[in-house]
């Protein structure tokens, strides 16, 4: 991306500017030696910078288990990376050059920062994804840009806070279509310039991609999901409530939270967010009650809960449906070719292993072109529905019945003797010519001729010898006078055909 924005700024200087203790703290912590003695010695020289290090200091948000009576204390138990970077924060939010820019509200800048500085600190002490500490420096820079483009350029920020309504997930986007840039890179830009460690820098640059997929630093995962929270806690006045459902799905995805500890995690920021408040001395403003953000929560969840569980449950309709239609012959309602393929195939491996015996059978209803020209393809229509009906209702349980194509059925008879085989072929035969079709008045019937292959020792899974040889019996019937079962046994044919007396 250009840095033009930025140039641009700096060079109008109109860049925010931290106060002159803030400047040398910044230098003196990028040296080695530097002492906590003389940290203190030099927040000294701002008193009050130096009052508000130590009202932070002893706050609950701290988190230090004894009363900090002195700035020495204060470094000492903060640290002098914490402490620069607090002083920082307390610099840019006490900034008030930005309300100059009409639409931009400094108080609930304030809150909102502060909100995800404190969002993200819990975050990572429940996620355990990275130091609470460096979270909360990170959460409340995170919001430095916008300060920036308030600052630096006001009337044509002015027009995108319009647009936006403050709402920052849409500041993002119309920032970067109406000014070529967006305030988390700008605000990483400024960081950078003064030299904040370059993890936190990058964090800050590269939080919104978060939202977006896109993989990213642990720390700019929790400041995402932190901007997410303070949203609902710490929401514009002006803009329609966020949706808490945005904090739930993001906690989830990216620091791996589940649904009912993202409601208590909501309180607990909530109350923390009131106590960092009043640390950092800021006004108060539009905050939520905990509990009912806790409640809101809870109930969205139940919703999605219920939403979730009836999309599943469409969903496992919808691909049972599909899987149907797709083995499903559409007229008849019995299996398609592609089904009878994959059912033949796994009963022949079947017989393979268990050395089973295995009948294929292959029908065809006779002079069934005579039948269409005569009666119609309607007619026909019925027919085949009616013979499907027929075959299905006399096979064993165990057999599969398919329409192979056309006016051509088969079935598929694992485990079947020669008897068997021989009785179940003449029943299907006998049950289609016993069986009238009712059509316009008149009563309608047909015969099948039958081919039956059957293997009593199956020694291989190729499926073509035993389909061939069941056509070719088939043919032999039909050939013999049709509304017949001709039937071959391990290759060899039987000595008779069957057929109706």
């Amino acid at each position: 991306m250009s840095d033009r924005l930025f140039d641009r700024i700096n060079a109008a200087g109109r860049l925010p500017t931290p106060p002159g203790v803030v400047l040398k703290l910044l230098e003196m912590t990028r040296r080695d030696d530097v002492s906590a003695n003389q940290i203190a010695d030099t927040l000294a020289q701002d008193p009050a910078m130096a009052a508000k290090i130590l009202r932070f200091a002893n706050s609950p948000i701290a988190g230090i288990p004894r009363e900090v009576t002195s700035l020495q204390q204060a470094v000492t138990l903060v640290g002098v990376r914490g402490v620069k970077m607090m002083a920082l924060s307390f610099a840019i939010l006490g900034n008030d050059k930005a309300s100059k820019c009409t639409g931009f509200d400094q108080r609930q800048f304030g809150i909102q920062s502060v909100g995800c500085g404190v969002a993200a600190r819990v975050l990572a002490t429940a996620s355990k994804t990275a130091q609470a500490q460096d979270a909360f420096m990170a959460g409340l820079l995170s919001q430095i840009g916008r300060t920036v483009l308030a600052t630096g350029v006001p009337d044509e920020y002015a027009n995108v806070l319009a647009d936006a309504q403050q709402i920052p997930r849409d500041l993002d986007r119309l920032e970067r279509k109406q000014l070529g840039e967006s305030y988390p890179r700008i605000g990483a830009q400024l960081l950078r310039s003064w030299r904040i460690p370059d993890a936190l820098c990058a964090a800050v640059e590269s939080f919104h991609a978060c939202a977006d997929g896109q993989a990213i630093l642990p720390l700019a995962k929790l400041l995402c999901v932190g901007e997410a929270a303070a949203e609902i806690i710490c929401p514009d006045t002006k803009t329609e409530q966020p949706d808490s459902q945005v904090f739930v799905a993001l906690a989830k995805e990216h620091l791996g939270i589940d649904d009912a500890r993202c409601a208590e995690l909501l309180g607990e920021i909530a109350r923390d967010i009131e106590s960092a408040r009043v640390a950092f001395d800021i006004p108060p403003g539009k905050t939520r009650d905990p509990e009912d953000i806790q409640a809101e929560v809870r109930e969205r969840i139940a919703e999605l809960s219920l939403a979730m569980h009836v999309e599943n449950r469409t969903m496992a309709q919808q691909q049972e449906d599909l899987m149907r239609r797709a083995t499903t012959d559409a007229l008849t309602g019995i299996g398609n070719r592609a089904a009878f393929d994959s059912r033949f195939s796994l009963e022949l491996q079947r017989s393979l292993r268990s050395g089973t015996p295995l009948a294929m059978m292959m029908m065809d209803v006779d002079r069934f072109k005579v039948f269409n020209d005569t009666h119609g393809h309607q007619a026909g229509d019925r027919v085949l529905q009616t013979v499907a009906r027929v075959l299905d209702a006399n096979v064993r349980k165990v057999d599969y019945v398919a329409r192979y194509g056309g006016e051509e059925f088969a079935v598929i008879g694992p485990d079947a003797s020669l008897e068997g085989a021989r009785i179940l072929a003449d029943r299907l035969r006998q049950a289609v010519e016993d069986t009238k079709v009712p059509w316009e008045g008149r009563e309608l019937s047909v015969t099948l001729s039958i081919g039956v292959a059957l293997i009593t020792d199956v020694r291989d899974a190729d499926e073509v010898p035993i389909i061939r040889a069941a056509d070719a019996q088939l043919y032999i019937a039909k050939k013999a006078g049709r509304n017949r079962v001709s039937m071959v046994v391990n290759g060899s044919p039987l000595t008779r055909v069957a057929s109706h007396v």
